[in-house]
């Protein structure tokens, strides 16, 4: 079989792919290659061919040899008949490679030589039993010299008479090429088969399928063409359904453009019928191949290539609608939205991205056997798709303005991030899940978005947008809440709020965000808190603007208010007051604060004893805050304290400033008792007095009150020699307390007392008479201290007449002074009497003693009275006798008023008026009473 091989066949080359090229049929490789010229071909072409190929010079001697043999007579014939055969093979050999060395165009002559001596064999040697092989030479020494026609008929004549041929299907081949060379295509269909009817053996069986399909296809019977070409791919790519393909790379470069050629006129012959419909009935005929998806992939890529862009995606889809979860579905899916792409279909693009990542997420069955690692391609595009579907719809979100259109893009930027936690962009599209979030007014997901990009991806150009879009989707979320859930909602937003300051300083609108989220923490008590979130507010650099430093100062100052921390509020209060306008009403608030923070710590110190303290602190307000409302019980409390404290003249001077700086204020009058007390404990009495005064006069006190300031005040006048005004303090309490009589009496006696000191014997003598009124009226009232003061009233009011007793002088007429004399005894003697009508002792014994100087007065002055200027002598001594025996009764009536007085003693009284009785009895009887010391005898004689 060697021989009929030349070594041309190496140079052969495949046909164009809608017309091939004739070809020789001599030059098929025993490999099946369907792509070997012609020799005329090779006539044609130059070619250059080493030298190391040409005939050896043993070829050449050969058919010198083979001549000699011949010209010799009587040779065995079947050796004569080899003979012609070998040198017909040599010259056909030779003449082959002399045309390839010395590109000969013409007919070679060896080729004719050849020509020549198979025919003398044919013919002499008829029966030749390998006439089928010399038959077979001179077909290809016909082809090889250019007689295509020659050719033909010679090997028909082996068809016909050696149908039992061992190469006949090689005969059969050759003649299909001639005949297609020919454009016989019926014919060469006919000889395409016989090869292929003698089975898949044959080294043309292949080659055979090949062509009779190209055979059919120049018929126009396409369809009838596709077996014939698919059984060329079940050659070199696999029968298998579910058997692994071969892959082309793999292939030799004639199988491998054999392949492609035949997938190209497949495609070619579907796309003449209904495209994808015939192309699936075509599959659905012969079976599920390997290699179907090929057919499907290069079909479409034909419609491509015609920019039939709809026809391809078509073609694409209906293998992936075929089998979606084969290795090459997701290939052709993306491969239709490409041609969608090309053809400028971007609803269909769209539409081809939603169904890829709808049938290609990693959820779905395609990746259960498959791991990403091993399919970047089909990641890639589902990552690319996913994107690009979110994208669309968030776009068109955005034109719609529809709530469902945010929710539909929000879905898949979810899926992208699912599907790629960990991608490059995952920050971004993740800002953008909340931005449409957001816009479907599902505010809390959105803030939990916006705060993932923020705070769970490493920083980025988004991030801080991300964390100031977090609050402004938990500030439109709060606002149809209530209740608890708002609460819960406001502390989720403050807590964010405060997270986005403190992880973005930079951000303009960062201080502003933490002042806020301070005052909410505020608001809502956490007090340790806001005082945290407030001193980071001041540690800020560069420092916040004033008004913030000063809302963060007042937090601070306030939180420690609250917790009972006044000494740390205190300076924050300061802080804050300080960074308040002078014209700012909250400047007014603040020193209130600050007012109520140093009071509230005097107000510590005092409950924990130490009074002192407390008293500086009280004191202090008045300092840091004068204007203040706090500085009054501040200033109140501070004077109280003092006064515990005994610091008089202090309490004083605190009281006073009080009085001056708060005239109005309804404590004034527990100022006036607290100055009232400092005053008198101070060893001021007429201050003192003043204040019991103001006191007394006070319509809001009660009368109880009243009454007892009247009387203190007049006791401090009294104590500090102010004598008119403790007068005047005590002519008002008689005025309005009449009773309890026995005070009212008091305050007369005093009156009369002070009217005494005074000289003022008519003011005097009015009080004692009113004295003596009010008891004589005093009914049940009336006391034995008003019965006293009463006695001793009328003992006084005795008094005056007594002294006009005395002062009146008995002069001649003795008679006629006398009468006037004797009246003034008998008023004054009235009013002892009257005034010893009280039986009061002290008083009793004071009038018994006076009634009986009286008498004793009255006879002292009857014997000094004058004498009348004309008696002389005797009638004076007898006038003197007359008058010694007219004041004796007085004398005597004097001793026994005097006795009666000291006869009191017996009673157990001896008072100052007993003991002067005693004294004037001494005088009057010294033969009886002139002993210094009376005995118990003498008093005994009495009775």
């Amino acid at each position: 079989m060697s021989t009929l091989l030349p070594r041309a066949a190496a140079l052969g080359l495949l046909g164009a792919l809608l017309a091939p090229a004739p070809q020789s049929a001599w030059s098929q490789s025993a490999s099946g290659s369907s792509s070997q010229s012609t020799i005329g071909d090779l006539a044609r072409r130059k070619v250059t061919v080493h030298r190391d190929t040409a005939p050896s010079a043993n070829a050449s001697k050969a058919m010198e040899n083979y001549r000699h043999f011949l010209e010799l007579q009587n040779t065995d014939p079947k050796l004569r008949a080899e003979a012609l055969r070998r040198l017909g093979d040599l010259n056909l050999d030779a003449g082959e490679m002399e045309r390839l060395e010395k590109e000969v165009t013409a007919v070679d002559l060896q080729g004719a030589e050849a020509i020549k001596l198979y025919s003398t064999l044919l013919k002499a040697y008829p029966d030749y039993p390998r006439n089928d092989q010399v038959l077979y030479q001179l077909a290809r020494a016909y082809e090889t010299t250019g007689q295509p026609a020659q050719a033909l008929g010679t090997l028909d004549r082996i068809v016909q008479r050696y149908p039992q041929s061992p190469q006949l299907d090689e005969v059969q081949f050759r003649r299909g090429e001639l005949l297609f060379s020919d454009k016989r295509y019926a014919d060469a269909e006919r000889a395409y088969a016989a090869v292929i009817g003698r089975g898949a053996s044959s080294l043309f069986y292949q080659q055979s399928l090949y062509k009779r399909g190209w055979s059919l296809f120049k018929q126009s019977l396409t369809t009838e063409s596709l077996p014939s070409f698919g059984g060329v791919l079940d050659q070199e790519l696999g029968t298998g359904a579910r058997g692994r393909v071969k892959a082309l790379e793999s292939l030799k470069r004639a199988d491998r453009e054999l392949v492609e050629d035949t997938l190209r006129v497949m495609s070619i012959t579907f796309s003449y019928n209904d495209g994808a419909a015939s192309l699936e009935q075509y599959v659905q005929k012969v079976g599920e191949r390997p290699y179907s998806w090929m057919l499907y992939s290069r079909l479409g890529d034909l419609y491509v290539d015609k920019q039939r862009y709809q026809d391809a995606a078509s073609v694409y889809r209906a293998y992936v609608a075929r089998d979606p979860y084969s290795d090459q579905a997701p290939d052709l899916a993306m491969a239709a939205i490409e041609a969608y792409t090309k053809g400028g279909f971007s609803q269909l693009v769209l539409d081809g991205k939603h169904e890829f990542v709808e049938r290609y997420n990693f959820d779905s069955p395609y990746w259960k056997t498959r791991g990403r690692a091993d399919h970047p391609r089909e990641v890639q595009e589902l990552k690319t798709n996913l994107k690009d579907v979110a994208t669309y719809f968030h776009a068109s979100a955005q034109k719609s303005k529809r709530i469902p259109d945010f929710q539909e893009a929000a879905r898949w930027y979810r899926d992208y991030l699912k599907s790629f936690p960990e991608d490059p962009d995952s920050a971004a599209t993740n800002y953008l899940l909340a931005e449409a979030l957001f816009e479907s007014h599902q505010f809390g997901d959105a803030a939990a978005e916006y705060e993932r990009s923020a705070y769970g991806y490493p920083r980025n150009d988004k991030s801080a947008t991300a964390a100031y879009a977090a609050l402004a989707s938990y500030q439109k979320g709060e606002e149809g809440l209530s209740g608890a859930e708002k609460e819960a909602w406001h502390k989720r937003a403050t807590d964010s709020g405060v997270k986005f300051a403190q992880t973005f300083p930079e951000h303009p609108d960062s201080a502003g965000v933490l002042t806020r989220a301070a005052e909410e923490i505020f608001a809502a008590g956490d007090r340790p808190r806001a005082i945290s979130v407030s001193e980071s507010i001041l540690a800020r650099q560069p420092p916040v603007d004033l008004a913030k430093q000063r809302i963060a100062w007042t937090i601070i100052a306030q939180s420690h208010f609250d917790q009972g921390e006044y000494d740390k509020a205190e300076p924050a209060f300061l802080q804050a007051r300080a960074l308040a306008g002078k014209d700012d009403k909250l400047r007014t608030d603040l020193t209130e604060r600050l007012a109520a923070s140093v009071y509230k710590e005097g107000e510590a110190k005092q409950k924990a004893g130490d009074a002192g303290g407390a008293v500086e602190d009280f004191l202090r307000v008045a300092r840091v805050a004068p204007e203040s409302k706090a500085r009054v019980n501040a200033q109140y409390d501070a004077a109280t304290g003092l006064l515990t404290l005994k610091q008089w003249d202090r309490a004083i001077g605190v009281l006073e400033d009080f009085r001056r700086q708060f005239p109005q204020h309804q404590l004034q009058p527990e100022v006036t008792r607290k100055l009232a007390v400092a005053y008198t404990e101070a060893s001021r009495p007429g201050e003192a007095a003043a204040e019991f005064e103001r006191i007394a006069a006070n319509p809001a006190e009660t009368h109880a009150v009243q009454r007892e300031a009247l009387m203190q005040s007049a006791d401090l006048y009294a104590k500090a020699g102010n004598s008119a005004r403790a007068m005047s303090m005590l002519e008002k309490f008689v005025g309005t307390n009449p009773t309890p009589v026995g005070d009212a009496e008091e305050a007369r006696q005093r009156l009369a007392d002070y009217a005494a000191q005074r000289g003022d014997a008519t003011g005097r003598d009015r009080w004692y008479q009113e004295i003596i009124r009010v008891d004589g009226e005093a009914g049940s009232q009336r006391t034995e201290r008003t019965h006293y003061l009463a006695a001793k009233a009328q003992l006084a009011l005795a008094q005056p007449a007594r002294d006009a007793f005395r002062a009146v002088r008995l002069t001649a007429p003795l008679k006629k002074s006398l009468v006037v004399k004797r009246d003034a005894l008998e008023r004054a003697m009235d009013g002892y009497k009257r005034a010893a009508g009280y039986q009061v002792a002290e008083v009793t014994t004071a009038a018994n003693y006076e009634m009986a100087e009286l008498y004793g007065t009255l006879a002292k002055d009857i014997m000094a009275s004058e004498r009348p200027a004309k008696l002389k002598g005797d009638a004076l001594e007898e006038y003197n006798s007359l008058l010694e025996e007219q004041v004796f009764p007085f004398e005597e009536e004097a001793i026994k008023a005097h006795e009666l007085n000291a006869a009191r003693a017996k009673d157990g009284v001896y008072d100052e008026w007993v003991r002067k009785s005693f004294e004037a009895l001494a005088r009057l009887k010294p033969a009886r009473y002139g002993k210094t010391e009376l005995t118990q005898d003498v008093v005994t004689s009495l009775e």
